[in-house]
């Protein structure tokens, strides 16, 4: 629908569009004070340099492939009316800026005269020209101003009345005023796109003295995420690693069951990029349960083949062919549970399925990957390591 509507739009020239949802707007106001997916933020002082330096921004991000919805949060545009005092003049006419404010306060702006009581409330009573009178700029300029001489002149004579952009809106953030350049990212991975565009936005801007930028949006979180998974991932390795060292009390056989890890990780990312999906926080929560079962998974298949290996009455060879057929069934069994469980989660494409896809997509070929390994590979190896070994009849107890 999004590609439908743009395609509909960009025929019109002169217009600026963005697609977005009113929750999600919400959502990402709440997060980063910015309605938009993602969001550079200029910080200074002057409104037209903040403005300038954001329309460089603007063609810069436009520029890189897979930006959408690129725009400015304008700051200028307000059509503003400025009357500045020429005190030169002014003095030669024996005035004062006061004398020339006075007039454009009772003229334009509208001056309390009085209050009118209605009841309990009071209401101010001010008098200004009728509509027609003050919003043109020729009849501003032909105001009259009272001299001390007896004299009337006009406005324009001692002032400079124009009309010009000013602001109607300023964005601050901790006492700093900012203008703000959203944007969102489509048919591209949102890591590789916003680095691309920080590199190229830090490379092409030149701001002034005292002035920064900011990025936020989803790639402030996305990063916070990626911080936390650095932390968390190898943390639930060493976990998993120390309870398998307590089940089977050694170090090797530990190292061997961990061998499903990559043996997941492939059928995991071979299925992301089969589906044309990115490495998201959603696919690396995925990884972390699609690591468990895999754990499981070799922990079923071992233990049984170190039990008929230590019981003496099978050489490696046959404690391996014995031990990768009996636990056949439980390992698919498994697998299935898994793999097919989050089967229609992984080929959905209905709304919402942005979030819940990558994960399953992530646990389905995972367990495609580790299955086949796990029966193939893993007592290949095993039989690899205890060629050379003597039976541990102590680590029997552990099964």
């Amino acid at each position: 629908m999004v590609k439908r509507v743009e395609a509909y739009l960009g025929n019109i020239p002169g217009i600026e569009y963005n697609f977005s949802q009113y929750i999600q707007d919400n959502v990402a106001e709440a997060l980063s004070g910015v309605k938009g997916e993602n969001s550079v933020k200029i910080f200074g002082d002057d409104l037209e340099v903040l403005h300038a330096k954001a329309l460089e921004v603007q063609c810069l991000l436009r520029s890189i492939p897979g930006m959408a919805d690129v725009g400015i949060f304008r700051e200028l545009g307000q059509p503003t009316l400025n009357i500045r005092v020429d005190r030169v003049a002014s003095a030669r006419f024996g005035l004062n800026v006061a004398d020339v404010q006075n007039l454009v306060v009772n003229a334009i702006g509208g001056n309390p005269l009085s209050q009118v009581l209605e009841g309990e409330r009071a209401f101010d009573l001010a008098l200004r020209f009728p509509e027609g009178q003050r919003n043109r700029l020729e009849l501003i300029q032909r105001l009259l101003l009272d001299t001390p001489d007896g004299q009337r002149i006009p406005l324009s004579m001692v002032a400079q009345v124009e009309l010009s952009d000013g602001p109607f809106f300023i964005y601050r953030e901790s006492g700093r005023r900012y203008i703000a350049v959203r944007f969102g990212v489509r048919d591209r991975d949102l890591g590789s796109a916003a680095a691309e565009a920080q590199a190229l936005v830090n490379e092409r801007v030149e701001l002034p003295r005292g002035y920064r930028t900011q990025w936020d949006g989803q790639f402030n979180q996305m990063q916070e995420a990626h911080k936390k998974l650095a932390i968390i991932v190898p943390l639930t390795l060493l976990a998993i690693f120390i309870m398998l060292y307590s089940a089977f009390g050694s170090a090797k056989d530990a190292s061997l069951v961990l061998l499903n890890v990559p043996f997941a990780t492939i059928g995991g990312i071979a299925a992301l990029y089969l589906a044309g999906e990115e490495l998201s926080i959603s696919a690396g929560i995925g990884f972390l349960s699609l690591f468990g079962i895999a754990i499981q998974d070799g922990v079923i298949l071992i233990s049984y083949i170190k039990t008929l290996y230590n019981q003496g009455r099978h050489d490696v060879e046959e404690a391996i062919l014995e031990g990768a057929a009996m636990r056949l069934r439980p390992v698919l069994m498994t697998a299935m549970l898994a793999g097919l469980g989050l089967l229609p989660a992984a080929l959905s494409h209905a709304i919402g399925s942005q979030a819940q896809r990558p994960l399953a997509l992530v646990i389905v070929g995972g367990m495609v990957t580790t299955t086949l390994l796990t029966l193939l590979v893993l007592p290949v190896v095993f039989g690899w390591i205890y060629r050379h070994y003597p039976k541990s009849v102590s680590s029997q107890s552990a099964y």
